[in-house]
């Protein structure tokens, strides 16, 4: 096994390996170079690897959005089912107040002008029901948008997360590809 005076020739009972020790330097830098570059590739890789967790993180903490809507959106349809039944409920109430109404003042109902007013009501109630039906689909609809607008946000988080991991990479890679280059210098000057 050689020590550093052995290469320097300073050990008189061993044979110098080196000539000129300014070559051993340059071994050094050449050395330090690439382990330089190596350094700074791992890193890239780490810092990139952790970009990438991060836009995931980031698009799944945006995706919990997604139940929210879906639940605000089952909400939303049980309550219009529930305010119609209520509706039709006193719908029924208010057409038996108004049979009793003419009925106790000693009018026909089958005929005439209680039909009519009770006609009217149904045709007021349906309106209100569909009026309550659209109005709710109007809001499903933008339930829907917005569950669409929380996948992009989050689509794109991933894609943020992916373009810093690439980029990161690549400058790791261009360190890396530097310290070769000046380990080729060093070397090169070296024996030239």
């Amino acid at each position: 096994m050689y020590t550093f005076n052995d290469l320097l020739g300073l050990n008189p009972l061993k044979p110098r390996i080196v000539h000129n020790p300014l070559l051993i330097f340059a071994g050094i830098s050449a050395f330090t170079s690439l382990a330089g570059g190596l350094a700074a590739k791992n890193s890239s890789d780490r810092a990139a690897a952790a970009a990438k967790a991060v836009g995931e993180k980031n698009a799944q903490i945006i995706e919990r959005d997604l139940t929210i809507l879906e639940n605000t959106r089952k909400i939303t349809n049980a309550n219009l089912l529930l305010d119609e039944k209520r509706a039709r409920y006193r719908f029924s109430g208010t057409q038996g107040t108004v049979v009793a109404g003419f009925a106790g003042a000693g009018i026909d109902i089958a005929q005439g002008t209680p039909m009519r007013v009770l006609r009217q009501n149904a045709r007021e109630f349906e309106y209100d029901v569909k009026v309550a039906e659209f109005n709710n689909a109007v809001t499903n609809m933008k339930i829907t948008d917005a569950q669409e607008g929380v996948r992009l946000s989050a689509e794109m988080s991933r894609m943020e997360g992916g373009y810093q991991a690439a980029a990161m990479r690549s400058q790791g890679t261009a360190s890396l590809i530097s310290g070769i280059g000046s380990a080729a210098r060093f070397g090169y000057e070296a024996f030239s």
